[in-house]
């Protein structure tokens, strides 16, 4: 088991009810996972603990065995940086700069950068002819392109989503849902991606979902 999520809480200061309250998954290599529930249900919350962004107030979050749900600042950023990846829903790409250089950050960052699977996905998400522009001169599907493909330049061990086809028309929202699941086989990555759409949460291969802070898990349908 790759990811092991157990009994994790979170409760927002001067909120007596708990967002997460003894929520648990497991996520194995090589799974795509749909996560849904409403709004404020606590799924952001859940994405930013499992790419320790933030800390559970209980519960562990377990990569491989080890524990990351309380490291430090600097242990945190290495497991960004080389095991656990997150695209973002407004892209966060860097202005200052390329398309080639934001594809190219994170992987640099992590000492793992392969300029040959890094042309592979800038050639797979359709920016080969866009590696100069900066992201101000592309539209918002391309530029959820580059989040993506940085993402994956990793090759992470775990990909998070967070509903990283919510700012895209349907149409768009279809081809970069298919390339993403086509890419993060192809980098042997495990995916939970947050989603409101049951059409895109049926593309996966589970779907979990979150309500009163805790997650179920159902068929995709």
């Amino acid at each position: 088991m790759l990811l092991r999520v157990q009994d994790l809480t979170r409760r927002y200061p001067g909120q007596t009810r708990a967002v997460l309250q003894g929520a648990g998954f497991e996520l194995d290599r090589g799974e795509s996972v749909a996560l849904t529930g409403e709004s404020g249900s606590g799924k952001s919350t859940l994405l930013h603990m499992l790419a320790a962004l933030d800390q559970p107030d209980a519960g562990q979050i377990l990569l491989d065995g080890a524990d990351i749900s309380r490291l430090d600042d600097r242990s945190a950023s290495a497991v960004r940086r080389r095991r656990i990846a997150l695209v973002f829903q407004h892209f966060n790409l860097i202005p200052a700069l390329t398309v080639a250089e934001n594809i190219a950050l994170h992987a640099r960052l992590g000492k793992c950068h392969e300029a040959e699977w890094t042309n592979h996905l800038a050639e797979r998400m359709g920016l080969a002819d866009l590696m100069r522009r900066y992201p101000e001169q592309i539209s918002g599907g391309q530029q959820q392109r580059v989040a993506i493909a940085r993402a994956l330049a990793l090759r992470p061990d775990v990909l998070l989503a967070d509903e990283p086809t919510g700012n895209l028309d349907e149409y768009a929202s279809e081809e970069v849902l298919r390339l993403m699941l086509e890419l993060v086989s192809e980098a042997g990555s495990a995916l939970l991606l947050v989603t409101h759409s049951q059409q895109i949460a049926a593309r996966c291969q589970r779907h979990l979902h979150l309500s009163g802070g805790q997650i179920t898990e159902g068929a995709c349908a």
